[in-house]
């Protein structure tokens, strides 16, 4: 099971190669200075390099065990080691919406011995969170991306609607009062129904949960009447028809689920919206380590025996970047695509 996502903004983000302009100083004196810290920094940096790894690398997980970030994790993680004859300690920190474990990662040294698997809940946190401990966008570098899937729009069966034209219709006949679920207030759950919402102007009533799971259950047992998810909690529901899916946040339909059409087929333009896994390192990590985990993380993804047995039976599509840089560019395009989303839902949290 392959999904085929093409995202637009995101493509155009990995073909440019997540290009960065460096500007000089105004000054001779002053650039000579610049020049001779950078080449220190650097020297210090490539010394560091050369001999790693010369030990086990600790990977945070932020959170539990067995859930589907951490499964993800562990699928890239052991053919990296397989590949690199190379020990990954995976370390899992869970709470406050991932936020303990990268917080954590953040603080590490940043000596290629502690790295992070995050999703773009990173970029949430960024956007929603009044008083972190870190900053998701300074603190730590994504360095590599490894997945991503779409959202499934579902409802209840019990609720009288067949297609996302007929949900949007009924939903604007009882403003604010239908239940969707979520992992968490400012999860991408939550900004992926905000951004279908207000793409469609309709009001819905937000029911924030501890995780994904909990929304699968409320919504199996009728405690709320709507959700986003990902094919990894909601595709058994689905293909079961315990859920009924309206739609897929692609911008085409996707290879899994050929059957559900997409948000823009159901008469929603600009709700396109996609979940994606990445690998971190602390801010200041020597380069030559960020592009040997690049390498190695970008040979496993094209392995594509190995990826499509393990990511495809999850529902997960392999996402390579390019470049260490597009894949820390692309932290700043989601940041600046969701700020408006979450300024006008008024999410918040301290």
């Amino acid at each position: 099971m392959r999904i085929r996502l093409h995202t637009d903004f995101t493509r155009r983000l990995l073909a440019s190669g997540g290009r960065v302009m460096a500007y000089g100083a105004r000054h001779a004196w002053a650039g000579g200075l610049a020049a001779m810290a950078v080449g220190l920094v650097c020297l210090g940096g490539e010394a560091l390099a050369q001999g790693w790894p010369a030990k086990p690398i600790r990977v945070i997980v932020p959170v539990p065990a067995g859930s589907g970030m951490d499964n993800v994790a562990r699928i890239a993680l052991e053919r990296m080691g397989q590949n690199m004859s190379q020990v990954f300690v995976i370390d899992n920190i869970p709470g406050a919406n991932t936020n303990i474990g990268a917080a954590t990662a953040a603080r590490a040294a940043p000596d290629g011995y502690t790295l992070l698997v995050a999703t773009d809940a990173q970029v949430m946190s960024a956007l929603v969170y009044r008083n972190l401990s870190y900053d998701p966008l300074r603190d730590l570098q994504m360095l590599g991306t490894i997945a991503r899937t779409v959202f499934i729009l579902s409802v209840a069966p019990s609720l009288p609607v067949q297609t996302t034209e007929e949900f949007i219709r009924y939903a604007r006949a009882r403003p604010g009062t239908i239940p969707y679920g979520t992992s968490g207030i400012g999860s991408p759950h939550h900004i992926a129904m905000e951004i279908f919402a207000q793409a469609a102007g309709i009001e819905l009533l937000h029911v924030p949960f501890k995780g994904s799971g909990d929304s699968v259950t409320a919504l199996l047992g009728g405690t709320i009447q709507a959700a986003m998810g990902l094919p990894s909690s909601f595709a058994p529901h689905v293909k079961s028809g315990r859920f009924r899916a309206l739609a897929v946040t692609a911008d085409r339909r996707v290879a899994a689920f050929p059957t559900i059409p997409t948000l823009a087929e159901g008469g929603v333009a600009g709700a396109e919206d996609e979940s994606w896994y990445g690998l971190f390192a602390p801010t200041g990590t020597p380069r030559p380590i960020l592009e040997r985990l690049h390498t190695e993380l970008n040979r496993v993804l094209r392995d594509k025996v190995y990826t499509d047995e393990k990511l495809g039976k999850i529902g997960l599509e392999p996402f390579e970047s390019p470049t260490v840089d597009s894949a820390a560019a692309l932290m700043k395009v989601y940041y600046d695509k969701l700020a408006p989303v979450v300024k006008k839902a008024a999410i918040k949290l301290d």
